[in-house]
């Protein structure tokens, strides 16, 4: 959005005395409760009946009409007995469960349910809305027609925005509203004229054109989108989007939703037939996500994506920003479960690489992988047999090719009293490699063949704390032992190594992937603690600490990567503490046992409570980076927010991430504004943007706001 747009809208609002009243919600008319009358029966009550005549009658002071759900007051009412008509000359108020409606004059036919008000105001009881009408016309499906009338939500005397039109009608039965010669107005300023508009009212799914997003920065200069909504049924729908973007082009977007009793699903497809930005070229992107039950036992899940080019989403991106994976991922997974016995998989996979992002060597695809993974289903003497096996045909065009096949048996015996639990598990690997050129010419045959063995026990101490919560204190020992074999002779298709982080303590193999396994003598020793609320039984805190001792140094590994020396690894500590519903921390602790520094630190610090909101994160990890993330939104009054965020690099002294935005909030409307300049890919570019919102409650939302640049709350800060 350009300046002299931001300084017009903030002249509006500043013209708009009432737009800035700060309410924390917007009162309507209260009518209390509606009792039905009895049996759907006429009530008539009034002070006097007089000039009966022919059936009609004129009812006087403090007249009350009750039928079905349906009431009429008035100081002075005409009825009708033989046509059962109400009608009046002075204000009455008519009410059913959907309108409020106060008139000074009209009439209501009881027979037909239907009446016709003039010169009304209206309160809509299940929006919360209001306004003002020359001439309502009600009918008995619930379908209200206006004429010359204004509607809003905000609170009576403070019209900080409102929707004046010629006619309007209100269909219950379709959910939807429907406005001619309509014309928007912030306070007296009018901002728009449409000819002709639909809305809500009922807060269902409807046809129609969705809130606008507006927006400006480095990459695509002024960028607009209006979305337009298809409700094609009650299981699928259909989103088209045109975007235009002043530096490159208009483009299209088509996204879809489809749901049955068996699959679920979301295909979106974006196409920009020209980028001025790009030599002209048209550019494309695609995706999809299908997930079903073929039948109770058998699951089908695919996802693809594909783009056009490798910078697509770099330049493209509706997110600001780039996702930390460098690559596209499609695939196809059928799994079939034998519950508690076997499971089958067959995968196909292969990756996109996309630029700007970490310089690696792009993933084998798999084409295909197929897996089992059994085990018995009943124990025999606390123990168990299983059984795993695997087929893959890794496919890459610039190196060296072929199929694995692994076969892994295993025994694994377990007791567990409660108090205490020992374990102790074999395996046998088996792996072998039929190996081809970049010319797909087949070379030798490559074998390998080693046991794994490892033992497992544990303690469970628990008492109950001065507080009345319970604590846990669960010491626990692992040893693995994994003889050495030669493995420098083998193709790396799909090995790698974790972070070093509590599961990895207790794994039977340091690496990931079937390529390299690990030679190990080794113990590892944890001890966890917890302690439980009294009252609801949640976690309050936990910490952890653990550490492996290697009776032999590790001489199997993978290019480009270093293997552990005998004795002690680093020390790694963790712990969460939840003071309340409110405030949690999180922190991680890796420690070199040689130096006495750290490795790896990570730190987090999360706070919600209604509107405010506070988050810290810190990382560190020993040459490679260090990083503060700080976000926070803090209400001022009860109408306005602040919000920031800002992500620092400390190794290379530079800001990767800065927003700061301002929210003023009212019962009926609110604004939000940001300005946000964040660090685009690994190659150090920059973009800058300018995000503009107006959100008119009961009504429509125009352009972006800042809520999803924050941090999310369901991961507190210093994960890793």
């Amino acid at each position: 959005m350009s300046p002299r747009s931001l300084t017009a809208l903030a002249l509006l609002a500043l013209t708009a005395p009432a737009a800035w009243a700060g309410d924390a919600s917007c009162p309507q008319l209260d009518p209390g409760t509606l009792a039905a009358s009895p049996d759907g029966k006429l009530v008539v009550t009034a002070d006097e009946i007089a000039g009966a005549k022919d059936s009609l009658a004129d009812l006087l002071g403090a007249v009350k009409l009750r039928f079905g759900g349906r009431e009429i007051t008035s100081e002075a009412l005409q009825y009708d007995d033989a046509k059962r008509i109400v009608s009046a000359n002075t204000p009455f108020q008519f009410r059913n469960e959907r309108y409020v409606i106060i008139s000074r004059g009209g009439s209501y036919d009881i027979n037909r349910e239907m009446g016709v008000f003039s010169k009304t105001e209206f309160t809509l009881l299940s929006r919360g809305a209001r306004g003002k009408a020359e001439e309502i016309t009600l009918e008995k499906s619930g379908r209200a027609q206006l004429t010359q009338l204004s509607y809003t939500t905000c609170a009576p005397g403070r019209d900080s925005w409102r929707l004046t039109a010629g006619e309007l009608e209100l269909d219950q039965d379709t959910g939807l509203g429907t406005a001619r010669n309509a014309t928007l107005r912030l306070g007296v300023v009018p901002v728009f004229y449409t000819p002709y508009i639909r809305f809500p009212i009922d807060g269902e799914r409807h046809s129609g054109f969705l809130f606008p997003t507006f927006g400006s920065n480095t990459r695509t200069g002024v960028d607009a989108r209006l979305p337009y909504y298809l409700n094609l049924a009650p299981n699928y729908d259909a989103t088209l989007t045109p975007r235009y973007m002043s530096d490159r082009g208009t483009q299209l977007a088509v996204s879809g939703r489809y749901l049955s009793a068996r699959a679920t699903g979301d295909i979106s497809i974006e196409y920009l037939p020209v980028d001025a930005q790009f030599d002209n070229r048209s550019r494309t992107f695609g995706e999809w996500q299908h997930d079903s039950l073929i039948n109770n036992r058998m699951s089908l899940s695919v996802h693809y994506a594909e783009a056009s080019d490798d910078r697509y989403l770099e330049d493209l991106s509706y997110t600001p920003g780039l996702s930390s994976n460098p690559y596209l991922e499609s695939s196809a997974l059928i799994v079939y479960q034998a519950p508690s016995a076997y499971t089958l998989q067959a995968l196909v996979q292969k990756f996109q690489p996309l630029a700007g992002t970490l310089s690696v060597d792009a993933p084998y695809r798999r084409l295909p992988e197929l897996r089992f993974d059994g085990v018995m289903r009943n124990e025999f003497l606390n123990s168990r047999l299983g059984l795993s096996m695997q087929a893959t045909n890794f496919a890459r065009n610039d190196a060296v090719q072929g199929t694995r096949q692994v076969l892994r048996p295993t025994i694994n015996w377990t007791r567990d009293t409660g108090s205490y639990y020992t374990g102790v598990q074999g395996d046998f690997h088996y792996t072998r490699y039929q190996l081809r050129d970049q010319q797909d010419e087949q070379l030798d045959d490559r074998q390998r063949s080693l046991p794994i063995v490892s033992g497992d026990a544990g303690l469970r101490f628990a008492r109950i704390g001065d507080n009345g919560g319970l604590q846990l204190l669960e010491p626990r020992l692992f040893y693995l032992y994994t003889p050495y074999r030669d493995q420098d002779g083998l193709p790396v298709f799909d090995a790698g190594q974790p972070d070093y982080d509590f599961p990895q303590l207790f794994a039977r193999n340091r690496f990931i992937g079937e390529d390299r396994i690990a030679d190990a003598n080794q113990l590892t020793t944890a001890l966890t603690y917890r302690a439980l609320d009294p009252v609801g039984g949640a976690t309050r805190f936990t910490a952890s600490f653990g550490q492996i001792y290697r009776f032999d140094p590790s001489r199997v590994t993978v290019p480009g990567l270093s293997s552990p020396d005998v004795g002690s690894s680093d020390y790694l500590t963790s712990a969460e503490l939840r003071l309340n519903r409110k405030l949690s921390t999180t922190t991680l602790l890796q420690v070199s046992p040689d130096t006495g520094r750290f490795s790896r630190t990570s730190f987090g610090l999360r706070y919600r409570d209604g509107r405010y909101r506070a988050d810290f994160g810190y990382r560190y990890r020993s040459g490679l980076l260090e990083q503060f993330d700080v976000s926070g939104a803090l209400p001022i009054g009860t109408a306005f927010k602040v919000a920031s965020r800002v992500r620092f690099s400390a190794r290379e002294d530079r800001l990767l991430d800065t927003l700061f935005g301002l929210e003023y909030e009212t019962c009926c409307y609110a604004v939000q504004t940001a300005y946000r300049r964040y660090l685009v890919n690994s190659s150090g570019d920059i973009d800058s943007g300018i995000f503009f919102q107006l959100e008119l409650k009961g009504l429509s939302r125009l352009g972006t706001g800042f809520d999803e640049l924050l941090t999310g709350d369901d991961r507190p800060l210093g994960d890793d």
